[in-house]
């Protein structure tokens, strides 16, 4: 064959394949640049669907009730039959997007069924662009066979979503505050949405932190000022020594009054401070105790049936990660090729066991989740599909029925370094990236008189 004729065959396959990849992953023109179709065509090309001018509005929206629609023997089903998308082209488009999400995230077969069965079925309901209630979605997912989870992220990621689901946060924190007096419900919540939302000097906290702060005030306000008061107005700096004389969690508790007062203050809603001049003093701090050889054995015995937790035990018990640290940690921190491991901005030599554990974790994963996206080092079967994080009670969860934990597994390695390395809090200090005053708790500890120290 003549070189010039190959090489116009070949340009033209590649030219072809070209446009077969643009049409695939929609990265043609805009739509004003693409000529229209031929008159011919059955669908609209996913390109050349646009929002509409005007969307008619709803008087009333009715309750959705998908379980019609389930299998004749009652159970969840994963078929649209009986559902007619109000637009083909704009169900295509959909569906098209799904299996573009599915390739990044690694999607498996079942999981992008189940997914294009919920678009179907969604965009048979509503119209094109319209947006669709994340009510609707978790009401489809409990009557049919579909995740809700994935649904919300792709609609949320195509902005057609109307997240109108209930923030458990917040009815949580309603939950709390129900048996409140009336004007100290006002208050505490007016505390409460400062804690989440912020203000103009002020930036929110995260849930685990509201979290906290609400398991700590409310005794205080349910137990102790709801029969004697029916306002914080009228709450005295006697009424806080007396009621903390009798807990045990004193100095988180000071800190969780001092800042709820502090905020009612500064929001105009209480007079005067009565917590600010009281301090947590000399509170009792519990000194780091060391983990048992024999527990530390029973760790690794099941470590060595896990590679999760063969490899939480390295990062905790070598490195004393913390858990929420351990969590978070991306597969990119970690290079065996150069043996270092990133903590933040700083980056210290990895050890062999800990090179070996994360290997030998990294082959696991890679063996059940080969398709996943997400970034971070440990995976379970819901977060490999997505791009967060394992949850706290998963890493709890890795340790039911041993003898040690994540955080003690942490405090036994600090404590054994501070041992070894005599009392210099400014080594554990730099070495593990702690505190100050977290240094001199482990130092103290270490040495002989250090079980009673007490912390001003």
């Amino acid at each position: 064959m003549d070189l010039t004729v190959a090489a116009a065959i070949g340009h033209q396959t590649f030219l072809a394949d070209l446009i077969k990849w643009n049409r695939r992953h929609h990265l043609t023109a805009r739509t004003a640049e693409v000529p229209d179709l031929p008159s011919e065509t059955t669908h609209r090309h996913p390109l050349l669907l646009k929002p509409p001018e005007s969307i008619q509005l709803t008087l009333f929206e009715p309750v959705r009730d998908f379980r019609r629609y389930r299998n004749p023997n009652g159970s969840k089903g994963r078929s649209w039959t009986g559902f007619t998308p109000a637009d083909p082209g704009y169900a295509d488009f959909l569906v098209d997007r799904a299996r573009d999400v599915a390739v990044v995230r690694g999607w498996n077969r079942c999981t992008i069924k189940r997914v294009k069965c919920g678009l179907m079925i969604l965009s048979a309901l509503h119209q094109p662009f319209e947006r669709i209630k994340a009510t609707t979605v978790h009401a489809l997912s409990r009557d049919i066979d579909v995740p809700a989870v994935h649904l919300i992220d792709m609609l949320d990621d195509l902005d057609i979503l109307l997240d109108d689901a209930p923030d458990p946060l917040e009815q949580l924190v309603r939950a709390h505050l129900a048996r409140l007096p009336e004007q100290i419900r006002v208050e505490v919540t007016a505390y409460f949405d400062v804690l989440r939302n912020g203000a103009p000097r002020r930036r929110p906290r995260s849930p685990h932190t509201v979290d906290i702060h609400l398991r700590l005030i409310v005794p205080f306000t349910a137990e102790y000022c709801a029969p004697r008061y029916s306002t914080l107005r009228q709450v005295t700096p006697e009424d806080i020594t007396d009621w903390l004389a009798k807990r045990n969690n004193v100095q988180r508790e000071i800190v969780a009054l001092r800042d709820m007062f502090k905020t009612l203050k500064s929001q105009r809603l209480i007079f005067a401070d009565p917590a600010r001049r009281i301090r947590p003093g000399n509170t009792l701090v519990n000194p780091p105790t060391p983990v048992a050889g024999d527990q530390l054995k029973q760790v690794a015995r099941a470590a060595a049936e896990s590679p999760a937790l063969l490899a939480v035990v390295a990062l905790a018990g070598i490195h004393a990660l913390f858990p929420h640290e351990i969590r978070m940690l991306q597969d990119s921190d970690i290079e065996l090729s150069t043996g270092r491991l990133r903590r933040g901005e700083v980056s210290r030599p990895l050890d062999d066991f800990t090179a070996e554990a994360i290997r030998k974790y990294r082959r696991y994963r890679d063996a059940r989740w080969p398709d996943s996206a997400n970034p971070h080092l440990l995976l379970t079967q819901q977060t490999a599909k997505r791009k967060s994080p394992v949850s706290d009670f998963w890493l709890k969860r890795l340790f039911k029925g041993l003898p040690a934990t994540v955080d003690s597994l942490r405090q036994d390695r600090v404590l054994e370094e501070a041992i070894a390395a005599g009392p210099d809090p400014l080594r554990i200090s730099t070495m593990f990236n702690l505190s100050a005053q977290a240094s001199l708790r482990y130092t103290r500890a270490a040495s002989p008189a250090g079980t009673e120290t007490t912390t001003g």
